[in-house]
């Protein structure tokens, strides 16, 4: 595949989930959950989804994937388009598209040990069987940072760290070439979150991976990722290369969550932008853009006209009417 073409394209991806009520289960609304999301990933990219708890990002992740079936738009990977694909397709597609779970201890069968869960993929694939198979696990498992006596041993004897190892191993023992990290470090110890970090930073560069990363902690997202996407409430309100991403931010949300990251110098002082009311309801979003009940910065048309995501500057888009229409609006001091 050329480099210079994406190897994920998604367009217009949205998925709804109906809101059911009375006897006879009319549909009264729908949670719209991923709401008309465009995305390119391109190959050997590590792109991160951030955003709040409940934005959209896990469900955007689990869509593109086809884990969940979406209620419109096309996912093309490699070229080819995924959701039209039937079961014998698909199967032989998730070779090459992995995902890594945000829990790695509910994400185990507890009753599989190590082996056996990892293993598993292999033989459904018809890859390897038998010692050919407990070969490549043993080899994986050290590629992790795990040892080969490991094999035979059971998730609950293990620590968080080590089966989130574990989980990044079973991703990878198909040899794919994109991987949804799903919050991948969330559920960890933070004396742990950097280990794995490091862990996921070697295995790109020794495999050649492509990561679509969710997460909520800029902090990791700035050491991790090549492009960022800002999600708030199912959409995308600003993508960007990392470096002008953290240095000019343009989005409002963007803003007040890179305030909310802590720096490590004690004498220096950062303003905090604090967010009024709450995050509406993805059953009841209000008109126009979705943020400008929160937004210190919102007019009067920003209630009736929604923002579309356009390109501000090379590699840098928005989706936001103060941004786009008044370009020299006073904003808050970027995130250095």
């Amino acid at each position: 595949m050329n480099e210079h073409e994406p190897m994920l394209r998604v367009e217009g991806l949205k998925k709804y989930y109906p809101v059911k009520a009375g006897v006879f289960s009319r549909v009264l609304s729908y949670v719209r959950a991923v709401d008309d999301v465009s995305l390119e990933i391109f190959p050997g990219e590590v792109y991160a989804l951030v955003g709040e708890s409940g934005c959209g990002k896990t469900t955007a992740g689990h869509t593109i994937l086809r884990m969940l079936h979406p209620t419109a738009g096309q996912v093309y990977f490699q070229g080819q388009d995924i959701l039209s694909l039937d079961r014998a397709a698909l199967r032989e597609m998730r070779r090459e598209m992995q995902l890594i779970f945000q829990d790695p201890y509910s994400s185990l069968n507890p009753r599989m040990t190590v082996g056996e869960a990892i293993g598993e993929a292999l033989e459904v694939h018809g890859i390897a069987r038998g010692a050919a198979r407990r070969e490549k696990v043993e080899h994986i498992l050290e590629v992790c940072g795990l040892a080969s006596y490991h094999y035979r041993r059971y998730p609950h004897e293990f620590s968080g760290g080590q089966r989130q190892r574990i989980g990044i191993a079973r991703a990878l023992v198909l040899e794919p070439r994109f991987i949804v990290a799903d919050e991948p470090i969330s559920a960890l110890d933070v004396s742990i979150q950097s280990q794995i970090v490091n862990l996921l930073k070697k295995l790109q560069k020794q495999f050649g991976l492509t990561f679509l990363f969710i997460s909520h902690d800029l902090s990791v997202v700035k050491h991790m990722a090549d492009r960022i996407g800002v999600m708030y409430l199912g959409s995308l309100v600003e993508e960007s290369f990392k470096n002008e991403f953290y240095s000019n931010p343009l989005h409002p949300y963007s803003q007040a969550l890179l305030s909310a990251v802590p720096v490590m110098d004690p004498f220096r002082k950062k303003e905090r932008i604090i967010l009024k009311g709450d995050v509406p309801s993805p059953a009841n979003p209000p008109g126009g853009c979705n943020f400008h009940t929160r937004c210190q910065y919102a007019r009067t048309f920003c209630s009736s006209e929604k923002p579309v995501l356009k390109e501000f500057s090379r590699g840098h888009q928005v989706a936001c009417h103060m941004v786009l229409d008044e370009p020299d609006y006073e904003r808050s001091t970027p995130f250095g």
